[in-house]
């Protein structure tokens, strides 16, 4: 197969989707932050946050602050739009413009925080993507049944019959039949036929036999990582539900003062205030930690299944993998660090549809 005529993955054509659209919806949450920075309504934000510790009393001032965000904003909106141009260059299997995204992913995911964040995080982490197979492979210039072909064992021999007693090489190498002589008295001498005893096998072609080698034989190491991202993922998620079920518990006050001010500049808000308490606060974040706590304890022993060679844990892995994205991306709305959780899960699941990943399995 020619170099320039291998298909592109899906895996390449959505991480390369995600860095065009992200970084143009960044370049426009950075127009719209740099044309609304000297707003009254922004003062009021920033004065409120240097009001409260850590940056009370501080020294640090308003203007300041409104400087930092407005070079920030052009370090943010510069850089993504750079990253516009790469990631549809990207598309056309360009390494030189994966390279060039490498370098500004990190920059990318730090600056865009000043301005919320999501999009800029967004198209960040679809970068790691880019260096990942099918689509490492496609910049590469392997062909998937290139690669499947190498991927066999390489210790695995074939196999050759042992040859039949009944034949023999002549002196130019060939191999004749050495069948025994009909002699001239026997009842089928007229027909020039032997009779063949039922113990006797077939007579031999000469065919040499191999054993196929249609799946591997090793757990493919797609595996080993889907399910190490599970591991850490789960127990992540773990610990910051639990994290967040202590604060709750140790400050519910501070969260009920939070939702009452919510209330106050939104009145949908209003009637569902009043029927937060301290203890109701409490119990949600508790009863919340535990629900997840389950799903990542279910989803590591998906896992541990999966490596285990379970056909149906591949499926519910699979299935984990892709709800936990839906409700990563959801959540990284309000809190955009979560997208790096959100794009393990991606990986894991495209690890899960590898083609290796589904023999392996298949041949149990």
């Amino acid at each position: 197969m020619s170099e320039t005529k291998l298909p592109r993955p899906g895996q390449a054509t959505l991480a390369g989707w995600l860095i065009v659209l992200g970084s143009l919806l960044t370049v426009v949450g950075a127009w719209d932050q740099i044309s609304g920075l000297r707003s009254l309504d922004t003062r009021e934000r920033v004065e409120e946050v240097l009001a409260e510790p850590p940056l009370a009393g501080s020294g640090i001032g308003l203007d300041g602050i409104l400087d930092l965000m407005h070079i920030m904003a052009l370090v943010t909106g510069a850089m993504a739009a750079a990253a516009v141009i790469l990631g549809w260059h990207v598309l056309q299997r360009n390494k030189q413009a994966r390279l060039a995204l490498t370098i500004i992913a990190a920059p990318l995911f730090f600056t865009g925080m000043f301005g919320g964040g999501f999009w800029s995080t967004l198209a960040a982490v679809a970068v790691v993507l880019l260096w990942m197979s099918p689509t490492r492979d496609w910049f590469d210039g392997v062909s998937p049944a290139k690669r499947e072909a190498g991927g066999g064992d390489p210790n695995q021999k074939s196999y050759v019959a042992p040859a039949r007693p009944d034949t023999a090489t002549d002196s130019t190498g060939s191999t004749g039949s050495t069948a025994p002589t009909i002699p001239a008295g026997s009842p089928d001498a007229t027909t020039g036929t032997v009779r063949l005893s039922e113990k006797q096998p077939p007579p031999w072609t000469g065919a040499v036999a191999q054993t196929a080698n249609t799946a591997p034989k090793r757990r493919p190491g797609a595996v080993t990582a889907a399910a190490v991202l599970t591991w850490v993922g789960s127990g992540f998620t773990a610990l910051m539900m639990l994290a967040s079920a202590v604060t709750a518990t140790a400050n519910p006050d501070l969260i009920l003062d939070q939702v009452r001010k919510q209330a106050e500049s939104d009145p949908r808000m209003r009637e569902v205030a009043g029927l937060y308490t301290t203890d109701v606060i409490v119990a949600s974040a508790w009863i919340g930690a535990a629900l997840v706590a389950l799903v990542c304890i279910a989803a590591a022993a998906f896992a541990v299944f999966a490596m285990r060679r379970h056909p149906w844990a591949r499926v519910a892995l699979m299935i984990s993998a892709g709800v936990s994205g839906l409700s990563l991306l959801l959540f990284a709305l309000a809190f955009p660090p979560a997208v790096v959780l959100f794009g393990a899960a991606v990986a894991t699941f495209s690890f899960l549809l590898r083609p290796e990943v589904g023999a392996w399995f298949r041949s149990r």
